[in-house]
């Protein structure tokens, strides 16, 4: 009888350490899934980021763009209101010095 205890003991040893394997087995199995689940969910964040800051600099950009052009234009416009006025200061130049001439 006492080799009973011993062969029923040394079974439960036996099948207690399978399944301390198995239960070692999942639990690495899934914090090995946890693990990758995180990474995949950084490269997510990474990759929106990225996404998001090349939007962002494409707008900053084109902000830029705008920009530039409106102060060409607005420096355009000053420079021909200049020659504008130019052309006019040299028509009454020329106007007083047709009226000099003229008196005498």
């Amino acid at each position: 009888m006492t080799w009973y205890y011993v062969l029923a003991g040394v079974i439960g040893l036996a099948v207690g350490a399978g399944a301390a394997v198995l239960i070692q087995y999942f639990i690495r199995r899934r914090g090995q899934e946890t693990v990758q689940n995180a990474k995949t969910e950084a490269n997510n964040i990474l990759s929106e980021a990225l996404k998001a800051g090349e939007a962002r600099k494409r707008e900053i950009l084109l902000e830029a763009k705008d920009e530039s052009i409106k102060l060409r234009k607005e420096t355009e416009q000053e420079l021909r209101e200049r020659r504008k006025e130019e052309q006019r200061q040299e028509r009454r130049l020329q106007q007083k010095e047709e009226n000099l001439d003229k008196k005498l």
